[in-house]
């Protein structure tokens, strides 16, 4: 098979393509970054960040930049960020002004133009003054008044603060020769510790002091050269300067973590110095050129650059290899010996690295995607899994590559169970090998998809689409791993000194250890998708779409690394190397070293309310407000700085009188809104906490005592009580006056009911007139003398009857409407007799009516009764009828109808004698008993009389009709 290889050695140069720079974040992705070009870079004790850029000075507090300018400032450009001992910020520019940041605002401290001659002078910040280094001198400006003292008289080229000493670099001019000094000045002494002596001017002279050392470098014709400072003896000795640095412009050299960062065109170049000899580490972005670096509270690097921005590296040791120079992509990846391992792409490439060098890359036969890698230590042999019905065995001795057809095709998992056995899963199957390599035997497991598997205890586990089994490694009996009586679905297993952890779909982590399967005891997070957990001696580690933990299974110690770290994607699939962890990506891998420095101790910056409106207005923020009651509408923006704290930081919240439990609030929210606060104190509290840190930060508390209205104070109450008393008088007052008007009312009704009382009365007389007693009396007289005394007798007790009931009910105002027509047809009865049985009537009563209850004015009906006889029927000789009905109408009204057929209303007019020409005086009556009742008792009676009229137009009788409210 020799000659299907194609084995590919790449050049140095190549190799030196994919050299690793540490995850980084342009700031311009993060937030609208206001320049490109950037000089230094500080943060102060709040955690803000500055930057001195092209375009001015920048704070920035985790979401947004603020620009500080001041309107004497001649030119945008600041340099030189430095802090004094009231943690003020000083900086400078190329016009010699110096400027000091205080209450959030740049001040302008001194106009030194007329010192520097257009030259960026250094400057240093003593305790009581400022010590200008310019090309004519040194001086000192004091802090209060402002006076000008020179110091040292000569053209200062750079200059260097350590502690109280300064490291000056000077050019004295003796004739025609220039005299190039270094000078330590101590308070107001100078100590000449370097003298160079040339005819030419040193280019770029620069001093980098530090704590235990000083750098002096500069530019000769023959390249860089760099003197170490003894700082107790105050001599100096040139050192050997490293090759790479030879030709680099150097804009700054920092020690961090006890290493020396030179900062040039070419990016970062670190060294360690030991012994006067510097030891190349590092090289950092060589494509920048890096200005300045400052390491923030949470260990994130920022680096400025001339012309690229700025950009922060959450984790130095986070290291990303770009694999952009293969046309492919990364399928599978795995662990060989050592610190070797091998990635496998979706074209049949196998590229084998070492130390995160690529070392050789072979090409299968054809272009194969492959699936999954198995490294069988003791044969050296490397199994290649094809997701096809293909596999190969490759011979890392010699490289031969072997087709194996599909004896190892679309793997899942591989275990190895002893020397000679090798379990293999795929999608279909789980399948043991004995003598994998030669002349294999097969044993079928079970027929089921497989997900993952591991040995431990002399037991084979594997997980199966349908459930996760045991088996004996010499017996391969069977034995289904259940939690709570249910099958599992597992993702993915390993084992650590005899406990298999079991990485569950629904059920989280579980670990399985004296044949028991319980909860990992991990605290995780909730809700989160372990993808693939790995076993390295005592330590788990797991990865997840949120990110790597590792887990010590001893101290029970669970640390993480998420976006926070740079480690900002999904982490599916990882390998575990003897010093170093390995992240795949499809075009790129991570590369995280496996010591205690990977992981960072995240803290939070402190909390602060940066603004307050009240019902919509901006207003000082203070820790105390006393407030109208109207001014309820409250409004607070907070923030705790920090490189993206904005995704970073949880905050919570409670104000006392309200809440007693802490409310979240959701990530990137950095504001509360309180609406219609009514009168009281309010104390609003607020908390932050980084989601990776262990404590959380608290805000210093805000009061809001909001004033009661004025309807809520005292005095108002008072008023209140003394209205609501005057109120009370008046009340009492109209009362009595409205019970006199009562009274008054009450005499008048008394007075109503007496005159209504005598109209009933006089309406009895006129009721009981001599013609009806006359008649009634003959009547009584015409039985007799008949010797009809039974009739006389019954005649007699009726008319008796009726006058009795007559003077009952004309004692009375209102009777029941039963009681009014048994009185009616009483009298009808004895009306029949008068005229001699020739009348005939009818009384119709609705059967909704409730008689016994319904009340009407006593003998009101008999009136209308009486005309209809007197006048429409009397004078009619045959066919004498008469109807009375009673109804319900609508609106619960009684109606009373008094109907007959005599000779209508014209014709008895005509009929009456000359001196009856006036009306009936009960009708009379009648009328003013409605007229009382309507205007003194508010009762709406209504009476109206029709003339009727048959098809001829001849007169048919007369209807009354009565209608009155049933009570």
């Amino acid at each position: 098979m020799s000659r299907f290889i194609i084995y590919i050695l790449f050049l140095i140069n190549i190799c030196l393509v994919q050299a690793q720079n540490p995850v980084f974040v342009p700031m311009s992705n993060v937030s609208k970054l206001p320049d490109v070009e950037f000089y230094d870079v500080i943060e102060d004790q709040q955690h803000y960040i500055w930057l001195a850029a092209d375009k001015g000075l920048y704070r920035y507090n985790g979401k947004n930049y603020k620009h500080f300018s001041h309107p004497k400032q001649r030119g945008n450009s600041l340099f030189q960020l430095k802090f004094d001992a009231k943690n003020r910020l000083w900086c400078n520019n190329i016009y010699g002004q110096l400027f000091y940041v205080e209450n959030s605002s740049l001040k302008l401290f001194y106009d030194a133009s007329k010192l520097v001659n257009g030259q960026l002078a250094n400057f240093e910040i003593l305790e009581n003054s400022i010590r200008l280094f310019t090309v004519i001198g040194i001086f000192d400006i004091d802090k209060s008044t402002k006076k000008v003292t020179e110091v040292f008289k000569g053209m200062c080229i750079t200059n260097a603060k350590d502690g109280n000493n300064n490291y000056t670099f000077v050019i004295n001019f003796e004739g025609d020769l220039e005299r190039h000094r270094l000078y330590k000045f101590d308070s107001n002494t100078d100590t000449k510790i370097l003298e160079i002596t040339s005819s030419n001017r040193i280019q770029s002279p620069r001093i980098f002091a530090f704590k235990n050392i000083v750098f002096f470098t500069y530019k000769s014709s023959s390249g860089n050269l760099i003197y170490r400072i003894d700082k107790t003896k105050n001599t100096s000795k040139k050192v050997i300067t490293p090759a790479r640095l030879k030709n680099e412009i150097f804009y700054n050299v920092l020690n961090i973590e006890n290493e020396y960062w030179f900062l040039t065109s070419s990016g970062v170049f670190v060294y360690r110095f030991e012994n006067e000899i510097f030891t190349f580490k590092e090289q950092l972005f060589k494509t920048e050129s890096i200005t300045d670096v400052q390491v923030d509270f949470n260990n994130n690097y920022w680096f400025t650059t001339l012309d690229n921005g700025v950009f922060v590296v959450p984790n130095l040791n986070v290291r990303r290899t770009s694999l952009e120079f293969i046309d492919a992509k990364i399928t599978a990846s795995l662990a060989l010996q050592n610190n070797q391992f091998v990635l496998g792409t979706n074209d049949g490439k196998l590229l084998f690295y070492n130390h995160n060098q690529l070392t050789k890359t072979l090409q299968l036969p054809g272009k194969k995607i492959i699936g999954k890698l198995f490294f069988d230590a003791q044969s050296e042999k490397l199994i290649v899994s094809i997701n096809a019905s293909e596999s190969f065995v490759v011979n890392l001795k010699n490289d031969e590559i072997l087709d194996v057809n599909n004896q190892f095709s679309v793997a899942k998992t591989f275990s190895k169970i002893d020397v000679n056995t090798l379990f293999y899963g795929n999608y279909r199957q789980g399948i043991v090998y004995k003598n994998p390599f030669n002349n294999p035997k097969q044993q079928i497991l079970k027929e089921s998809r497989v997900k993952a598997s591991v040995v431990s205890n002399n037991h084979l586990f594997v997980s199966y689409i349908d459930g996760l089994y045991k088996y004996n490694t010499q017996t391969f009996n069977a034995e289904e791993i259940t939690f709570n009586s249910k099958s599992l679905l597992v993702n993915t297993l390993t084992k650590t000194n005899g406990t298999v952890w079991v990485a569950t779909q629904h059920n989280g982590l579980l670990k399985y250890e004296n044949n028991t399967l319980k909860p990992s005891g991990i605290k995780l997070p909730e809700n989160l998708q372990i993808n693939a957990i790995y076993a390295d001696g005592l330590v788990l580690w797991i990865s997840t779409d949120a990110g790597l933990f590792q887990y010590h299974t001893k101290t029970h110690q669970l640390k993480s690394l998420s976006a926070q770290d740079g480690l900002n994607t999904a982490v599916n699939d990882f390998l575990i190397l003897q010093n170093q962890i390995i992240v795949n990506l499809p075009k790129a891998f991570y590369t995280l070293p496996k010591s205690g420095t990977l992981f960072k101790d995240l803290k939070t910056a402190k909390v602060r309310v940066e603004a307050i409106k009240i019902n919509d207005r901006d207003t000082v923020v203070k820790n105390n407000y006393k407030l109208p009651h109207n001014y309820n509408k409250i409004g607070l923006a907070f923030n705790s700085n920090g490189f993206q704290s904005n995704q970073h930081v949880n905050y919570q919240y409670r104000v006392k009188e309200i809440d007693t439990s802490w409310q979240n609030l959701p990530v990137n929210t950095h504001f509360v809104n309180f609406n219609s606060l009514s009168s009281g104190t309010y104390t609003f509290e607020l908390k932050a906490q980084n989601l990776s840190a262990k404590q959380a930060v608290f805000a210093t508390p805000i009061t809001f005592i909001i004033a009661k209205p004025f309807w809520e104070t005292y005095w108002f109450y008072g008023l209140v009580i003394a209205t609501i008393i005057g109120l009370v008088w008046l009340y009492f007052r109209w009362r009595l006056q409205q019970k006199e008007v009562q009274r008054i009312a009450e005499i008048d009704r008394i007075l109503t009911d007496k005159k209504i009382t005598n109209l009933r009365l006089e309406n009895l007389r006129s009721q009981m007139n001599p013609h009806f007693i006359f008649n009634a009396l003959n009547s009584i007289q015409d039985y007799i003398i008949s010797n009809e005394k039974e009739l006389a007798s019954s005649y007699l007790v009726k008319f008796s009857r009726l006058i009795r009931m007559y003077l009952d009910y004309s004692q009375q105002n209102e009777i029941t409407l039963e009681e009014e027509l048994n009185a009616l047809k009483l009298y009808l009865e004895l009306e029949k007799v008068r005229f001699e049985d020739e009348l005939e009537y009818k009384i119709t009563i609705d059967n909704q009516l409730k008689t016994k209850q319904i009340k009407v004015p006593s003998l009101f009906i008999q009136p209308y009764v009486e005309n209809a006889l007197k006048h429409g029927l009397l004078h009619k000789l045959s066919d004498r009828k008469l109807h009375i009905k009673a109804k319900i109408i609508q609106q619960n009204k009684l109606e009373i109808t008094v109907k007959d057929n005599g000779i209508g209303r014209a014709q008895s007019e005509k009929l009456k004698r000359p001196n009856q020409q006036h009306k009936p005086f009960a009708t009379k009556a009648n009328e003013e008993r409605v007229h009382l009742y309507k205007n003194k008792l508010k009762r709406d009676i209504a009476i109206t009389t029709n003339d009727l009229y048959d098809e001829n137009d001849v007169a048919a009788g007369t209807k009354v009709v009565i209608t009155m409210p049933i009570h």
